[in-house]
């Protein structure tokens, strides 16, 4: 009898220490369960962030010239991650990636954009840096007395940039009420703008689209978008190359 109870009691601590391993793996299941999703939330949230902020203009109109903006449809799984200027400039002086410089509001950036996704997921790009300069460049206006005006000042950072991007950017220059061209001076990130870097290194770079696009509103056509995206992959290919000779 005594022999059966201290059997008894073994059984009872086994199933005890069984059921106590079984509860800390399941617990252990879950936990990297929740960090997967946790990590996967993380992951697309930019990407959400991005399709919604560009297809919310789907079927407005500018208010500017009443034209009705061009409709773009964009996977939640595309690769774009949101950056500040302190990061493009990190990427610029030796980093190596794609920026893309553009606005929800820009009828080129919303032609640019889907085709640029498309080269990105075709060539295995993991992401491509998305900056909105929109928010902190300056305008400037040409007043009634051919004067340069300045209607919204720059935020900080936006000088640096424009000295980081100085090789690639055109000038800045605006339209008196005559007609007449005046020059202001200094650069531009005019958009859309996607800049291929390698190494710290610019080593390529796409302003617009494509020549024969004249009209910003209407969507380029299948011809058209096959261009554009070949100037995409090649660029993109590019990046990806590796830097390493023999020796490597």
């Amino acid at each position: 009898m005594k022999s059966d109870k201290i059997k008894d009691i073994i059984i009872g601590i086994l199933i005890v220490i069984v059921l106590a391993l079984t509860i800390f793996i399941m617990i252990k299941v879950i936990d990297n369960k929740n960090e997967e999703d946790n990590s996967k939330k993380t992951t697309i949230t930019d990407s959400v962030k991005f399709k919604e902020e560009y297809e919310k203009l789907n079927g407005e109109v500018n208010s500017k010239n009443q034209k009705e903006y061009p409709k773009v449809e964009i996977s939640e799984e595309n690769v774009i991650k949101y950056t500040d200027v302190n990061d493009i400039l990190d990427i610029l002086e030796d980093g190596t990636g794609v920026i893309y410089f553009g606005y929800p509001e820009c009828p080129w950036c919303r032609n640019a954009v889907p085709v640029l996704l498309n080269a990105a997921t075709s060539t295995g790009l993991g992401k491509v840096y998305y900056y909105n300069a929109n928010a902190i460049k300056n305008i400037k206006e040409v007043d009634d007395d051919g004067n340069i005006i300045e209607t919204q000042k720059e935020k900080e950072g936006y000088r640096d940039l424009l000295k980081a991007l100085d090789s690639i950017l055109d000038e800045y220059t605006l339209t008196d009420k005559d007609g007449n061209t005046v020059h202001t001076g200094e650069k531009r990130i005019y958009v859309p703008l996607v800049v291929f870097v390698k190494d710290g290194k610019i080593i390529a770079h796409h302003m617009g689209t494509v020549d024969s696009q004249e009209d910003p509103y209407v969507l380029i056509n299948e011809e058209q978008k096959e261009e554009l995206n070949n100037i995409y992959v090649e660029n993109i290919k590019k990046v990806q190359e590796s830097s390493c000779d023999d020796k490597c």
